[in-house]
């Protein structure tokens, strides 16, 4: 259940989305009485709703950033979120990846003005085994919500990227693709 709920989430915070797609965050948001955007008309298609965005690994693979999100969880009184946040939505920027904010204390920064409350669910799905910080960053696939964490703490472009394309491999070689 957890999870339809985050892949709901997950699907709902991009603008557009395939029917299919939406249609089943509709269904979830429905069952859990949660109000929800209406969902665009069936003819969109997946490909114009999600165009591929190709980052290039280190190992020559390259993988489409349509198919991930990178979630950060901040709090608004964290300086290492404020160090870090402005670091990550450049990058994020830069190579076309999405990113969705959650919130510690229900209050966004200058960064991320409206991220979304981080519920006791949303916690224990994504910080299972791992120590509550902020901020701290975990890859998604939008398609499986196969989870892989990131990074806690603040760090530069380089560093982020450098991570990023570590995970990513991990991710494709488990098939998570």
């Amino acid at each position: 259940m957890m999870k339809k709920s985050l892949l709901a989430l997950l699907l709902l915070s991009s603008l557009a989305h395939a029917s299919t797609w939406e249609e089943i965050a509709a269904l979830d948001a429905e069952k859990s009485a949660v109000s929800a955007q209406p969902a665009a008309p069936a003819s969109v298609s997946t490909t114009a709703a999600r165009p591929a965005r190709w980052l290039p690994l280190s190992n020559g693979q390259r993988v489409n950033l349509a198919n991930w999100k990178v979630v950060v969880f901040i709090q608004s009184s964290c300086p290492y979120c404020h160090k870090f946040d402005p670091v990550l939505k450049a990058t994020a920027e830069q190579h076309g990846f999405e990113v969705m904010a959650f919130s510690l204390d229900g209050q966004g920064d200058p960064t991320y003005p409206s991220p979304l409350m981080a519920t006791p669910e949303v916690m224990k799905e994504f910080f299972a085994g791992l120590p509550v910080a902020t901020p701290t960053t975990f890859l998604v696939n939008v398609n499986t919500m196969a989870t892989f964490p990131l990074l806690q703490g603040a760090v530069e472009q380089p560093m982020f990227l450098s991570r990023l394309d570590e995970v990513f491999l991990f991710a494709l070689q488990g098939g998570q693709q």
